[in-house]
């Protein structure tokens, strides 16, 4: 039981949120993100972001992210952590509103999705 628990329910539950992270896909998905980043009006470069954040898997996936960048995972980390990347940003841009978007999509020749999200920085 724990078995298929293991290996058939966990993989089967990750395509839930969209990125099938926790699923064997190898190279079967291509799918890409873009960050975007926007400062009271004033665009923010994601690898500015990038270097202000402690060196691991959050400055990778930012890094570069100012144009589609393929990583299933990280584009659905981002997702889920859009928020905490706005909040990164103003570290950039104290008291300043961050608008951070992220455009995603599943394949190369799919329609662009974006979510969407607002943070008032603290100054």
């Amino acid at each position: 039981m724990v078995g298929v628990v293991v290996v058939v329910l966990i993989p089967l539950g990750s395509w839930l949120d969209g990125s099938g992270q926790l699923a064997w896909t190898m190279f079967s998905r291509t799918g890409q993100y873009r960050v975007e980043l926007v400062a009271e009006g004033r665009a923010l470069n994601p690898t500015a972001v990038a270097a202000v954040a402690a060196p691991g898997p959050t400055s990778a996936a930012l890094a570069g992210a100012d144009h589609f960048r393929h990583h299933d995972v990280w584009r659905a980390t981002l997702r889920r952590h859009l928020g905490e990347v706005a909040r990164l940003a103003c570290k950039l841009a104290p008291g300043a509103r961050i608008t951070a978007r992220l455009h995603e999509r599943v394949r190369s020749d799919a329609e662009i999705e974006t979510s969407e999200v607002m943070v008032q920085c603290d100054r």
